[in-house]
């Protein structure tokens, strides 16, 4: 009998002792998959927390050595806008529902007495005339930008600087938003510069073979410029522009006079600033025909093809960068 109990106090004494095992190991796996899920939670938050991180960072930006035109009047009227507010920051939210308008004005009908020999960009985003208004100088990401309120010189700074400052703020979605409802040389109700120049014009100047709009896609990026001519006066969207007199003296750097000449063959129309002769620097237009329709052929001093102007977007579209075979190039 006592051996009976023996094996009994021995058979439950073991039964404990792996019950508690059981315990202890259900216990460790509990927490080992515990501490596996939390391991894991941290992981997914942390792979979380970079791609956020990474996401953040993914802005778009803006290149001031790779800016067309209208790209670049847009940078200008945020920039201005966020600096100096007044009739800029106006122009930009009024802009943001319809189309910002530039209007190209000379310094003498808008009043400016600045250094600068260009002409004024006049900014709006109402199709009025406005007294947000910049001036350039310069060429490529280093382009010296003046910005003024009405005649007031607020400052001026580089194409390049105005960039850093807007990809900074990572406003480049919006300048680029901007741009494509942008239109150059518009004009703005109210715009003394036109009536100005209608009023002073007692007789035509320009042919009338090269006056209209006329449209270039020879930009090597695809991009569509603008050359407007009237009887008097010449605005493209390179930053020319140019109010062509009879007479070959004038007070105004942006007076100049017209000459015809032919160059290799073709009947150019030469524009030089007052006080120069033809050549460098000068402005060669030739009313022309190619494919059967009529266009404005722009070139150098040694009749060297810049572009071909047409008639509307679609043709110059269509014939982007084509070089023609009775054109030097």
């Amino acid at each position: 009998m006592k051996h009976k109990l023996t094996v009994l106090v021995a058979i439950s004494a073991a039964l404990t002792l792996a019950g508690c095992s059981q315990t202890t190991q259900s216990n460790t796996q509990s927490s080992q998959s515990k501490t596996s899920k939390v391991a894991k939670n941290s992981s997914d938050n942390s792979n979380t927390s970079t791609s956020s991180s990474k996401n953040k960072d993914t802005y778009t930006k803006l290149s001031a050595s790779k800016m067309d035109y209208k790209t670049t009047a847009s940078a200008i009227a945020v920039y201005a806008a966020q600096k100096y507010g007044d009739t800029w920051e106006i122009a930009v939210n009024a802009a943001k529902q319809g189309n910002l308008g530039v209007a190209f004005r000379s310094k003498d009908a808008t009043g400016i007495t600045s250094d600068n020999d260009g002409y004024v960009y006049e900014v709006s985003g109402t199709g009025k005339s406005s007294n947000a208004r910049y001036m350039l100088a310069g060429d490529g990401a280093d382009k010296q930008v003046t910005i003024f309120v009405k005649q007031r010189n607020l400052g001026t700074t580089s194409l390049k600087d105005i960039v850093a400052y807007l990809n900074q703020k990572n406003d480049a979605d919006l300048v680029k938003q901007l741009a494509e409802k942008t239109q150059l040389n518009v004009k703005l109700a109210g715009d003394e510069d036109t009536q100005k120049t209608t009023n002073n014009s007692s007789a035509s100047v320009i042919p009338s073979s090269l006056q209209g709009t006329w449209y270039t896609a020879d930009t090597g990026n695809g991009n569509i410029d603008t050359l407007t001519v009237t009887d008097n006066k010449i605005n493209d969207e390179a930053g020319f522009s140019m109010n062509v007199k009879a007479k070959t003296s004038g007070s105004s750097t942006s007076d100049g006079y017209m000459k015809q000449t032919t160059i290799n063959g073709i009947s150019f129309y030469s524009f030089t600033n007052m006080g120069q002769t033809p050549g460098q620097g000068s402005t060669y237009l030739a009313p022309h025909t190619e494919d059967g329709q009529s266009v404005i052929v722009s070139a150098n001093s040694n009749g060297r093809t810049n572009a071909v102007y047409w008639k509307s977007e679609a043709l110059a579209k269509k014939n982007s960068n084509k070089q023609f075979s009775d054109l030097k190039y």
